[in-house]
C-alpha cells in the first residue's frame, strides 16, 4: 500500500515537472527542433497573419499560396474568433493556450481505452507529450500541426467510444459518428499530412458490427466535409497552395531508409510496454520470420544507396533526415563513418520494425503509409512522423499494451532525454 502511495505521490511530481518545463519552454522563447523562432516558421506565420488581417477571407484564401503550403483553415478561425489575431504575442499566446487542450485529450483517450488502470499512472504517461520537442515548438511558435493533433484526439476518442460501446442509442451513436467525421475531416484542413486519421475513422466505422444505416450516414458526412476542399484544389491546381516541398514531383528513394530510423526511434520505448516478455518477443520474431529474406531485402536496398544515391543529403544539416541522420552529424566528420553509422542504423531499424509490427495487416499498412509520406516530400523532416505516430501507437497500432509505474517511468525518462538531446543540438 505504502509502495502505491509513493508512486503515486511521485507521479503526479512527475506531471506537474513535465507541465512546468512545458510553461518555461514558452516564457524563455525555447527552440528545440531548429524550426519556430521569430526568425524561423514564425516569419512565416506572420506573413499569413497580416495577409489575412489585411484581406478579407475569400481573397486571402486566393492568395495564400504566397506565405504557407498548408491549408488556411487556421487563419481564417483566428481572424474571425481570435481577438489578438493581429498581435504577435497574442497569437503565440492564443496558440498556446488551444496547445494545452492536448494532453487533457491524450489523457481522455488513454482513459476510454484503459479504463481499468489506475488514473495517475494515466495522467503521468499523458504529461509525456509535454516533452515532444515538435508539440511544443509548434505550441510556443502559433504552428498549425497542434490542431491536427487536436482535432486527431477529439476524432480518436469518439470513435473509440463507438466501437467500444454497442448499446447506444440511435441519437447518441449518431452523434459520435457526426463528431468523428468531421473533427477527423478537419485534421486534413489543417494539414494535409493527417490524411491518415480520416482513413482510419472511415474503415473502423465501416468495418464495424454497426448497421448499414450508420455506415451510410458515414459516407455522406465525409462527401459533404470533402466539398470545401474540393473548391480548394480547383482554386490551386492540386491539393496543396504550393509546391515548396517539392511534393510528389520525385520519388526520394533515399528518405525511406531515414524514415525507417525515424520510425524505429518512435516504436522503441513500446516494445517494454508490451504484455509479452522481450524474451518471448524475440523468440516468436525468429520462429515466424526467416531472417535470410529480411537480410537479402534491406542489403539490396543499401547497396543501391552506396552506388546509385548522391553522398549530399548525408552530409547537408538543412534537409532532414531524422535523429540518426543528426547523430552522425554529431559523431562523426568523416563521410565515410557517417554513411556507415547511418547504414548500420538503417540495418537494424528494418530488422526492428518487422519484429514489432508481428506479422500484423494494420501495423504493415500504417507503417507503409508513412514509408510512402518520407518517399514524396523533400525535404523530409522527423516532424511528419512525431507525435502522430506516437499517438496512433497508443490507439490505432494492434499492439497489446500492459501499463505499469516502472514502465512508464521509463516512457517518461525516454523522452526527457530526447527533449534534452534536441536541446543540446540545436542551442
Amino acid at each position: 500500500m505504502k509502495t502505491a502511495l509513493n508512486s503515486q505521490s511521485l507521479s503526479i511530481i512527475l506531471s506537474l515537472l513535465a507541465a512546468i518545463s512545458f510553461f518555461y519552454g514558452f516564457i524563455f522563447d525555447e527552440i528545440s527542433i531548429g524550426a519556430g523562432g521569430f526568425d524561423g516558421d514564425f516569419k512565416f506565420v506572420k506573413k499569413s497573419i497580416t495577409l489575412f488581417s489585411q484581406n478579407s477571407i475569400l481573397e486571402s484564401i486566393n492568395l495564400f499560396s504566397e506565405t504557407s503550403n498548408r491549408p488556411p483553415l487556421i487563419y481564417i478561425m483566428h481572424k474571425i474568433l481570435n481577438p489578438f489575431f493581429t498581435d504577435e504575442l497574442g497569437f503565440r499566446k492564443t496558440v498556446f493556450g488551444v496547445s494545452l487542450l492536448i494532453p487533457i485529450l491524450f489523457f481522455l483517450c488513454l482513459k476510454e481505452k484503459f479504463h481499468q488502470e489506475n488514473k495517475i499512472l494515466l495522467l503521468l504517461l499523458s504529461s509525456i507529450i509535454f516533452f515532444n520537442p515538435f508539440y511544443r515548438t509548434s505550441s510556443f511558435w502559433g504552428l498549425e500541426e497542434n490542431y491536427a493533433i487536436l482535432t486527431s484526439l477529439v476524432s480518436i476518442l469518439f470513435l473509440t467510444k463507438i466501437l467500444n460501446y454497442k448499446n447506444l442509442n440511435f441519437w447518441l451513436l449518431t452523434f459520435y459518428i457526426f463528431l468523428v467525421c468531421l473533427f477527423s475531416s478537419l485534421t486534413i484542413y489543417f494539414d494535409q499530412k493527417f490524411l491518415i486519421i480520416p482513413l482510419i475513422c472511415f474503415f473502423r466505422i465501416i468495418l464495424s458490427h454497426h448497421s448499414y444505416l450508420y455506415k451510410l450516414f458515414c459516407v455522406f458526412m465525409y462527401i459533404l466535409f470533402s466539398i470545401p476542399y474540393l473548391f480548394l484544389i480547383k482554386l490551386w491546381g492540386g491539393i496543396f497552395p504550393t509546391n515548396i516541398y517539392h511534393i510528389g514531383s520525385q520519388f526520394y528513394f533515399h528518405h525511406l531508409g531515414y524514415a525507417l530510423t525515424i520510425i524505429s526511434f518512435i516504436f522503441f520505448p513500446f516494445v517494454f510496454l508490451k504484455s509479452e516478455k522481450i524474451k518471448d518477443q524475440i523468440s516468436n520474431f525468429i520462429r515466424k520470420n526467416n531472417p535470410y529474406v529480411l537480410l537479402i531485402i534491406i542489403l539490396t536496398y543499401l547497396i543501391i544507396l552506396i552506388f546509385f544515391i548522391d553522398d549530399s543529403f548525408f552530409e547537408n544539416e538543412r534537409d532532414g533526415g531524422g535523429i540518426i541522420k543528426k547523430i552522425s552529424l554529431v559523431l562523426f566528420s568523416s563521410l565515410l563513418l557517417k554513411k556507415t553509422f547511418i547504414f548500420f542504423a538503417i540495418l537494424i531499424s528494418w530488422f526492428f520494425i518487422i519484429f514489432f509490427i508481428e506479422k500484423n495487416k494494420l501495423n504493415f499498412l500504417l507503417t507503409i503509409y508513412f514509408l510512402l509520406i518520407s518517399s514524396i516530400v523533400s525535404p523530409f523532416f522527423q516532424e511528419y512522423f512525431d507525435p502522430i505516430i506516437f499517438i496512433l501507437l497508443f490507439f490505432v497500432y494492434n499492439i497489446r499494451l500492459k501499463l505499469n509505474y516502472n514502465r512508464v517511468y521509463f516512457f517518461y525518462i525516454y523522452f526527457l532525454v530526447f527533449l534534452i538531446g534536441t536541446h543540446i543540438y540545436y542551442n
